[in-house]
């Protein structure tokens, strides 16, 4: 009942949205959807787009948002019907590519709104060596820290892992929760594991084609006991219940002083930033075993794609959307969210994360291992088997769930080695 239920809701929800957007009868002005995936940051875009409709007044956005669960959904069903938005926000991942190889994105290589992007980051999302992802900002996974409880207990940023778990035990010790953690939200910890193994797993790329093409089980890969055993070490310094809490919960222990840390994306600032907090707050990288081998995880972040079953009309209108965040609406995102830019002209205030900064300057980040390796369904498996080894501690299941994983949605073929 409650498939059946889920499938007419969504049908419903297309239907609506469908009838949402349409052009106006006037020739003068034309209607656009923008939809936005991305609820983190949805207050910052609505006054993006309310400043271009002033500015604009031949064209009038509307931006469309649902819950993030359901957004993704929404939005490839509608593709698939014909009904894709004019403009949408999306992400380097196998969800892009199926668009991409659908036929339903513009292709943007050479065109005046790449030119605005750093080479670096283009390179980084062209897929078969064309643009059709126009990325504004980068990201980091990073672990964000209330500068004033360390300063009062007088502990430094760890710089080894030995040392981040010894940051722990001090605020445990004084009564304090050492680490936010919203695991309800699968994302959450599945994107910080994602770190983790690009940290601790040296060969991640190799293993992963090894577990499709050789028979091999994720647990022969180097790096993955430590993966578990740090997945495992967290669960003593966490909230209790954290698989019960989801983001807004994560995020409101940081927020109130509940707890001293919380490891996440730069995609959070926009959210700290907002909350009017009584107290400074950075960011520090995630800690190898050795300093020396300590990375970043850093990608490609808010990206643009334009829908190519839009008319010609509004397939022109939306370009001058894009163009106007890409410059004006850009300086407010980034001054706003605090996001490190992927704009060639427009540079972000670094004071959150100035111990992450050196990393990304010099070239000591990788991207997400996941990321043009595996398909999402492999994604979501991988992120209840974590789970699972949150709740229960069991090495062995999670190797088993996370081979399963890899193996029943089988490699893409586009696999990026």
């Amino acid at each position: 009942m409650k498939r059946f239920f889920g499938f007419f809701l969504t049908l419903f929800m297309i239907v609506v949205l469908a009838g949402c957007v349409q052009e106006k009868s006037s020739s003068d002005v034309v209607e656009i959807e923008f939809y936005m995936q991305n609820e983190s940051e949805l207050e910052i875009f609505e006054k993006i787009v309310s400043d271009f409709n002033d500015t604009y007044p031949n064209i009038k956005v509307t931006m469309v948002n649902l819950p993030e669960e359901e957004s993704g959904n929404v939005l490839n069903t509608r593709i698939q019907n014909n009904d894709s938005p004019d403009i949408y926000n999306e992400w380097f991942s196998q969800d892009s590519f199926n668009k991409i190889e659908a036929g339903a994105v513009l292709d943007m290589t050479g065109t005046k709104y790449c030119s605005y992007i750093n080479d670096d980051v283009l390179k980084q999302t062209a897929y078969n060596n064309k643009n059709y992802l126009v990325p504004m900002t980068c990201n980091f996974m990073g672990v964000y820290y209330n500068v004033d409880m360390f300063n009062q207990y007088g502990v430094e940023v760890p710089t080894t892992l030995d040392e981040f778990w010894q940051v722990c035990e001090v605020f445990q010790s004084k009564g304090i929760t050492p680490i936010s953690a919203g695991d309800k939200d699968g994302w959450n910890l599945a994107h910080w594991v994602q770190d983790v193994i690009g940290v601790y797993m040296p060969n991640y790329s190799d293993d992963f084609l090894n577990v499709f093409d050789n028979g091999m089980t994720i647990a022969d890969a180097e790096g993955i006991s430590d993966v578990a055993d740090i997945v495992i070490n967290r669960t003593k310094y966490v909230q209790d219940g954290c698989l019960g809490d989801g983001t807004s919960e994560m995020i409101s222990h940081f927020v109130n002083k509940e707890t001293a840390m919380m490891i996440n994306g730069s995609w959070q600032m926009a959210k700290l930033n907002a909350a009017n907090l009584d107290f400074e707050y950075a960011a520090f990288p995630f800690p190898a075993k050795n300093a020396e081998n300590t990375k970043v995880m850093s990608n490609a972040d808010f990206s643009f794609m334009l829908s190519a079953q839009s008319s010609p009309e509004r397939q022109e209108a939306s370009k001058v959307f894009l163009e106007y965040v890409l410059t004006e609406g850009a300086k407010y995102y980034i001054e706003q969210s605090g996001s490190p830019s992927a704009l060639k002209d427009i540079k972000p205030d670094t004071h959150n994360y100035q111990a992450i900064v050196p990393f990304l300057e010099e070239g000591k980040i990788f991207r997400m291992p996941y990321s043009g390796r595996w398909t999402d369904d492999t994604y979501l498996d991988y992120t209840v088997a974590l789970q699972n080894l949150v709740d229960t501690s069991n090495k062995e299941i999670f190797y088993k769930e996370f081979t399963d994983a890899l193996l029943i949605s089988g490699k893409p073929a586009t696999y990026i080695k």
